[in-house]
């Protein structure tokens, strides 16, 4: 039964970090809201293209 479910099939609540939900994804996969610096500065992308 999905209560003793191997950790491969674990509920999204006990998930490994890799399939972890958003709220807890890894920086990797951060959410837009916490992209890094780099994506976050369109000023730089302005002094690249000219």
């Amino acid at each position: 039964p999905a209560e003793e479910a191997p950790a491969e099939e674990a509920p999204a609540e006990e998930a490994p970090a890799e399939e972890a939900p958003a709220e807890e994804a890894p920086a990797e996969e951060a959410p837009a809201e916490e992209a890094p610096a780099e994506k976050n500065t369109p000023s730089e992308e302005d002094s690249k293209e000219q």
